[in-house]
């Protein structure tokens, strides 16, 4: 079950937002709840054993006071023992907790893969920026909280219980102003997590603007630089730093606040407890029925009073968490809902012959849009060369997408046919070939070899051979073991997209989706392009998206979008 049908069956349909997040965010925790029951388990085991330790303490000091040398070694010896477990309980909490913090953020991050990439059965709307904020920080805040509260959940209780066994076996009365001053406590809780709400929210969107902001300058460096604008827009950055730096104050500032009332209430009862048992073991003060305080009794009491109240501030800080981790689980949402299920496919049996693609009543609209951005009827015959062509912005690279199944028609059909099969597209089943060259940091045979990556050596330079790289090849330093990419040698834009076709002709599809192959190229660099195309793409179907004259003189057909329609610029020629 995933975590989306967690939350369907969590969160009722009528909840607002608010309430829909909140219930996402507790079934985010199922990878982890086994170990966070662990991890509870454990900080359950280190107050049992806190609390020997500290009765150990206080029996060595009776017996130093009695003089009794016997309890007093016995005592040391239980005190260290009974810390070293505590020690050792409390390392593996927190190693449990941790994992079960991967295991969260590892699900997250699992999923929002699957809905940030193509994988998903679509191209996500998601800006850059975003989808690396909700990879990066979004799941670790979801992870964290987890970590933090559900642990919590368990050993709080049993932990506040423990203490307050202890302090009414020993002493009744020290237990009734624990009691009475712990009823204080969940109220000013309640009040700290809806003050810090709004700030938690100011805070995450100033983070958002910030990573936006940031990855954009980086993006458009040269451009920024070229128009002199690195300036501006570093103040752009500094401003929103400082919008980040107010929001992270601001948050700050109400912790303190909400911790503050918190502190003054456990003070006050630790304090009443222990000027009622310093008053007592001088005889001013004596509560009828009670049992006799002596050293062993007020010490024992006095130390772990200050623990019944641990739990309680790991919740006031976990209430905070959780209004992040809330907000975070909202922004998560959003990414994770419209992620298609139904439609997710992976490439099925490679196809061996050309492939036909047929466009029936195809209609396409963006989310949110008032009209249709596409309205297409077409037959793509096998082994040919389509172009299409179109203002920037008609909706070619949409049309490619449709294609190649990285999106899905709002109605129609698109279907790609050989002589034996007729299916739906199959994603990795085309070889896409866009204006812009990747070139990662890695050799020039690692580079092509992102097409196949089993690829035989003989089977890497046939690509480099159809895609006229050899010679360029060949001018390289060390020849298929130069690096590119950063850091590594450059190649011309040119090369790039040669490299890009030995990729494609190395997947060894037989449709290829082309979006404005030769755009930015001169006219030598566009020849060359065009010719390791006819070489790389023989026998193979070619549906191309250009506003070059040269590329649409090549193609077999050309069509033009118009208006959101597709239809015939020219009929088919011989080549």
């Amino acid at each position: 079950m995933t975590m989306n049908e967690m939350y369907e069956k969590s969160a009722p349909g009528t909840a607002g937002k608010r309430q829909d997040d909140d219930a996402w965010l507790t079934a985010c925790a199922a990878p982890g709840r086994h170990w966070f029951g662990l991890s509870g388990s454990a900080q359950a085991l280190e107050t049992l054993f806190t609390i020997a330790r500290w009765g150990a303490l206080a029996w060595t000091a009776q017996a130093k006071m009695d003089r009794a040398a016997a309890h007093e070694r016995w005592g040391l010896v239980a005190f260290a023992v009974t810390s070293v477990l505590a020690v050792g309980a409390g390392w593996t909490a927190g190693t449990l907790a941790g994992r079960g913090a991967r295991a969260v953020a590892t699900g997250l991050r699992q999923q929002l893969t699957g809905a940030l990439l193509p994988t998903a059965g679509r191209i996500s709307e998601t800006g850059p920026a975003e989808a690396a904020w909700a990879m990066v920080d979004l799941a670790d805040d979801v992870a964290d909280f987890h970590a933090q509260a559900a642990p919590l959940s368990r050993s709080a209780p049993l932990s506040m219980v423990a203490v307050l066994a202890v302090t009414a076996a020993v002493h009744w009365p020290a237990a009734i102003v624990l009691v009475l001053t712990t009823a204080l406590l969940p109220l000013n809780m309640r009040l700290a997590g809806l003050f810090a709400q709004h700030g938690a929210a100011r805070q995450l969107a100033a983070t958002r603007h910030l990573n936006a902001v940031v990855l954009d300058s980086f993006r458009g460096m040269r451009t920024l630089r070229e128009l002199g604008a690195v300036g501006w827009r570093g103040r752009t950055l500094t401003a929103a730093a400082e919008r980040l730096n107010k929001a992270t104050m601001s948050v700050l500032r109400r912790a303190f606040v909400s911790g503050m009332i918190m502190d003054v209430v456990i003070t006050f009862s630790i304090a009443v407890n222990a000027t009622y048992i310093g008053l007592s073991l001088l005889g001013y003060v004596q509560v009828p029925y009670a049992p006799r305080l002596d050293l062993f009794t007020g010490l024992l009491v006095l130390l772990v009073c200050p623990m019944h109240f641990a739990p309680l501030r790991a919740r006031a800080s976990a209430f905070h968490q959780r209004e992040r981790a809330t907000i975070a689980a909202g922004a998560v949402r959003d990414i994770l809902k419209d992620t298609p299920a139904a439609v997710t496919r992976v490439a099925g049996p490679r196809l061996t012959e050309p492939v036909g693609v047929s466009l029936t009543a195809v209609r396409f609209r963006y989310g949110g849009a008032d009209h249709d951005t596409l309205h297409a009827d077409a037959e793509f015959e096998p082994g040919t060369w389509t172009a299409i062509t179109g203002a920037s912005g008609s909706g070619k690279s949409t049309l490619l997408s449709l294609i190649a199944g990285l999106r899905q028609p709002s109605a129609g059909v698109v279907r790609w046919q050989t002589s034996s099969v007729r299916q739906a597209p199959a994603l990795g089943g085309s070889a896409w070939v866009g204006q812009r060259t990747v070139l990662l940091d890695a050799t020039v045979r690692d580079n092509i070899r992102l097409g196949r990556p089993a690829a035989t050596e003989r089977q890497i330079r046939r690509a480099v051979d159809a895609a006229g790289l050899s010679a360029v090849v060949e001018g390289l330093p060390e020849g298929l073991n130069t690096r590119l990419g950063e850091g590594g040698w450059g190649v011309s834009t040119g090369e790039a997209r040669r490299v890009a076709i030995a990729r494609a002709f190395l997947h060894g599809a037989r449709l290829w989706l082309l979006d404005e192959p030769t755009a930015h190229l001169d006219a030598d660099s566009e020849r060359e392009v065009v010719e390791a195309l006819r070489r790389a793409t023989d026998g193979c179907t070619v549906v191309i998206a250009t506003h070059s004259f040269t590329l649409a003189a090549a193609a077999d057909t050309v069509l033009a979008i118009d208006d959101g329609l597709l239809h015939n610029a020219r009929p088919v020629n011989a080549r």
